[in-house]
């Protein structure tokens, strides 16, 4: 079976996409629907796997794409109140984690895509290609498919949005035209149009997406596109809107484990625990990013402060992003990241070394004796306790390090990285603006 693979990015404006079920049972409209998530370096079943590679050395290469990811996304981004925030997208195409398997066309085409929430345009490689990066699998054939769809330039959803401008129409050109451009200097011109996707049993007609004719930048030869999972207008999750809820959920297996994560969305994405906590949602106007609101770290009987500028002020836009393709957390360093690291040091009673790629900043020899203290992140009005297997990895039988490092540069802003999100239900509705978090065992399908 071939596998074609598209990678889905960042879009732009509200579309009139429609959902349609091929169950006969009960709609997606009531029961919502699941997916798996394809971890693109542990599990056999992306093309990224190595099975060569030892535990160690996939864990490092996470590692790797981690701090690039971080690098990108965070250097263009400081506050969500601020205005130093890009407009373009600051996160590299060869950064995310985990993948989708969808269809595309009619008849469909099987399709494996990065399943990213910060990244909100899809698009992906389309024949006839002026100039496209080098990837394995076949171009996508528009010509091929009866439901695709140009959209005009007199369409509604063809107009100027973050992350990319409209190029010019004519008479003789009546297509809608985009020039995506990414802070690492890769860039997708082409134009929208509409197709519908297939997700299980589930397919979306008319869904607004970008075919690009003219790519370039740092794209890996199996990958094309994201699927963005963001909270901007075009993003899979506004473009479903009230058919799912506005609801979504992931639950992401231990990467120590070769096991499928899973996706959800509309009811399905619910929690239904009452030992769920939920903590507020804050957005940024043009970004697709998802922010909470840190108020400190817990280690043991100490609390650490997340630094802020005005002490008691009302609180009104988030401080870290969370995300589902950086493994890695980042917090603000100097005293306050210092002084996390020297409690937990004292209470485990080690040594710090070094990490041999030189990226994280808090290892020690391994030692599975080694206890650390209880770890918590404090949210607005939401405490989430860390299990020690998600704050600390194993790089191998030598060193283990912290899974959260200090911001390298003055961000505004830190990540809440998947690593502290294994075992847990995230859910998000974005209709009450909230995220809730229920300690789960993400191996059991549910």
């Amino acid at each position: 079976m071939k596998v074609h693979i598209f990678i889905l990015v960042l879009l732009f404006l509200c579309s009139e996409a429609h959902v349609s079920s091929t169950t006969s049972h009960e709609s997606s409209t009531t029961s919502g629907f699941s997916l798996d998530l394809i971890h693109r370096e542990f599990s056999p079943l992306s093309p990224f796997y190595n099975p060569l590679a030892t535990h160690s050395e996939r864990l490092k290469n996470v590692i790797r794409r981690s701090n690039s990811r971080l690098t990108h996304l965070l250097s263009n981004c400081r506050s969500p109140s601020g205005s130093s925030c890009s407009i373009e997208s600051d996160i590299g195409f060869d950064g995310s984690e985990y993948l989708m398997i969808l269809l595309i066309g009619t008849p469909p085409v099987e399709t494996l895509a990065i399943a990213d929430t910060g990244s909100d345009l899809t698009w992906i490689q389309c024949k006839p290609c002026k100039r496209c990066f080098k990837h394995v699998n076949p171009l996508f054939d528009l010509r091929a498919s009866s439901s695709y769809k140009t959209l005009k330039c007199t369409s509604k959803q063809c107009k100027p949005f973050a992350g990319y401008t409209v190029g010019p129409c004519t008479r003789k050109h009546n297509k809608c035209q985009y020039n995506a451009t990414y802070a690492d200097g890769s860039y997708s011109n082409g134009h929208l149009a509409t197709e519908t996707l297939t997700f299980g049993k589930t397919s979306i007609e008319r869904y607004v997406f970008g075919c690009g004719h003219i790519n370039q930048g740092i794209f890996g030869e199996s990958s094309s596109g994201i699927i963005g999972l963001g909270r901007g207008p075009l993003s899979i999750i506004s473009q479903l809107g009230e058919t799912i809820q506005w609801k979504f959920s992931y639950c992401m297996v231990s990467v120590s484990k070769q096991e499928l994560s899973t996706i959800s969305f509309g009811k399905k994405a619910q929690v239904s625990s009452s030992k769920a906590v939920s903590t507020p949602l804050f957005q940024t106007a043009g970004l697709p990013y998802y922010y909470l609101y840190l108020e400190k770290v817990i280690i043991g009987n100490k609390s650490f402060e997340y630094p802020r500028e005005e002490t008691g002020a009302q609180v009104q836009s988030g401080n870290i992003i969370i995300d589902s393709g950086t493994p890695i957390s980042s917090l603000p360093g100097g005293e306050f990241y210092d002084g996390i690291v020297s409690t937990l040091k004292e209470a485990m009673g080690v040594e710090i070394i070094d990490d041999p790629d030189g990226i994280l900043k808090f290892c020690f020899k391994t030692n599975s004796n080694i206890k650390a203290p209880m770890i918590a992140f404090q949210f607005k009005d939401a405490t989430i306790e860390i299990p020690q297997s998600s704050a600390f990895v194993e790089l191998d039988d030598v060193v283990t390090c912290f899974t959260v490092m200090p911001n390298h540069l003055a961000f505004d802003v830190s990540m809440f990285g998947h690593l502290l999100q294994e075992n847990f239900l995230v859910s998000y509705d974005l209709k009450k603006n909230m995220v809730s978090f229920q300690a789960t065992d993400c191996s059991k399908k549910f």
